[in-house]
């Protein structure tokens, strides 16, 4: 007796979630998640089949590989994230009230994070980070080289 697999779960269609799925997933709201993408330097990916990772679906959706997502989860960053959403809605509450002693109050106490960890993760070592700012120097080395031209209106 041949034991069955349930459709969905094993393959191709396994590794791929969408954006939605992931922000739901992380229980983070779009901005935070492209920032935390940037930030970390997850992107979206293209599967080899978009029509079996969509379970038939052809409208276009972005997905992302499940293995970067759990990346994600594991990362401190996203509690400060969700500190700074939840801190907003209770400033725009206080202005709201318009009482100016505990909007200042609240202020003082705004919520900070550091992307120490992260530059340290991305640069381990100094000679890492100026092989990666090698390539914006030539970038605007070669924008320099071109003449001018000057627009006429």
């Amino acid at each position: 007796m041949v034991k069955r697999i349930k459709k969905g779960t094993r393959g191709e269609v396994a590794r791929y979630i969408t954006r939605k799925r992931a922000m739901q997933k992380l229980h983070l709201d779009l901005k935070d998640f492209r920032r935390l993408c940037i930030l970390k330097g997850v992107y979206p990916r293209e599967p080899k089949s978009r029509l079996k990772v969509q379970k038939g679906s052809t409208v276009h959706k972005i997905l992302y590989q499940v293995k970067d997502i759990r990346f994600l989860m594991h990362e401190p960053i996203i509690w400060k994230f969700r500190e700074l959403s939840s801190f907003l809605k209770k400033l725009k509450h206080v202005q709201s009230q318009r009482d100016p002693k505990r909007e200042k109050a609240l202020k003082k106490n705004t919520p900070t994070y550091s992307l120490d960890h992260i530059i340290k993760e991305r640069y381990p070592t100094f000679i890492d980070a100026i092989r990666d700012l090698e390539d914006c120097l030539c970038l605007l080395f070669l924008f320099s080289t071109f003449p001018v031209i000057e627009k006429k209106t």
